[in-house]
């Protein structure tokens, strides 16, 4: 029978309040993030125009970031506890439900910072329904991923895994921000778009914050919205969540294998 501290930290039950938490402490730094990455000083309706757009982008995509990484780490902590498939099982519904707790939050925090402006429903706008669907499709994939990230690791010890956990975050989160830090279009070589799934996911929120070129009469969207940034996201986690659960069979079985003796050997006849 589980103990109660067996259920409290299993992952389907710890990370649903802490991605709750993410979209919760995410709003507030993503309705700065137009001023502290683009324009701190927006003068004029043209740089005001803009900040809107950017802002409300940022606002219902709180949480998506950080929710993604949560995915994966989940997914880890899954591979701890259950066998492979048993693992993958959940981990793709943990995903989907993780979306839901992120747009749960996030919705009706950045609904009601939107109250003093007369804006349409966020449904209604293309650019952004497509980013969040891309972003949030992206969670189930991560999730998996993180199962064969976590079969790779079992072999490890505690502190061993504890830093490499703690180091994959690092890089996550510096990844994330060379995303974020895009505008108009990905300044870097197409291929780390694919590669590197964090890197899409800043970039595809950052192209689709900055979609509206207010300096055209009247403003137009520019560009494809980080729609090809959100598919390499979705193909790149699409390919560390096959790729990474594959090797954790292999070595799976090779773990599994058992070790085989010498027969002793037979004395000299004297």
């Amino acid at each position: 029978m589980p103990t109660p501290r067996s259920v409290l930290t299993h992952p389907v039950v710890w990370s649903i309040p802490v991605m709750a938490l993410l979209a919760w402490i995410s709003m507030p730094i993503n309705d700065e993030l137009y001023e502290f990455w683009v324009n701190y000083d927006p003068q004029g309706d043209a740089q005001q125009q803009e900040s809107l757009h950017a802002t409300r982008i940022f606002r219902y995509t709180s949480g998506v970031l950080g929710g993604q990484l949560l995915a994966l780490l989940a997914g880890a902590a899954l591979a701890r506890r259950h066998s492979q498939a048993t693992a993958l099982a959940v981990a793709a519904p943990l995903g989907v439900l993780l979306a839901g707790v992120t747009v749960l939050v996030a919705y009706p925090l950045a609904r009601a910072r939107e109250a003093g402006h007369r804006v349409g429903p966020a449904y209604d706008d293309p650019v952004l329904v497509r980013v969040l669907l891309h972003e949030l499709a992206g969670y189930p994939l991560l999730a998996a991923a993180g199962v064969g990230l976590g079969i790779l690791l079992a072999g490890r010890r505690t502190s061993q895994r504890g830093a490499l956990l703690i180091l994959l975050g690092l890089i996550w989160y510096a990844a994330m921000q060379v995303g974020l830090a895009q505008d108009d279009e990905f300044g870097g070589p197409s291929w780390l778009l694919w590669a590197v799934p964090p890197i899409a996911a800043g970039t595809a929120v950052a192209l689709a914050g900055l979609a509206l070129d207010v300096w055209s009469d009247p403003p137009l969207l520019v560009g494809d919205g980080g729609s090809s940034a959100g598919i390499a996201l979705l193909v790149g986690a699409g390919a560390y969540a096959l790729g990474l659960n594959l090797l954790g069979v292999l070595v799976g079985r090779r773990r599994r294998r058992p070790t085989r003796t010498p027969p002793p050997e037979s004395a000299a006849d004297s």
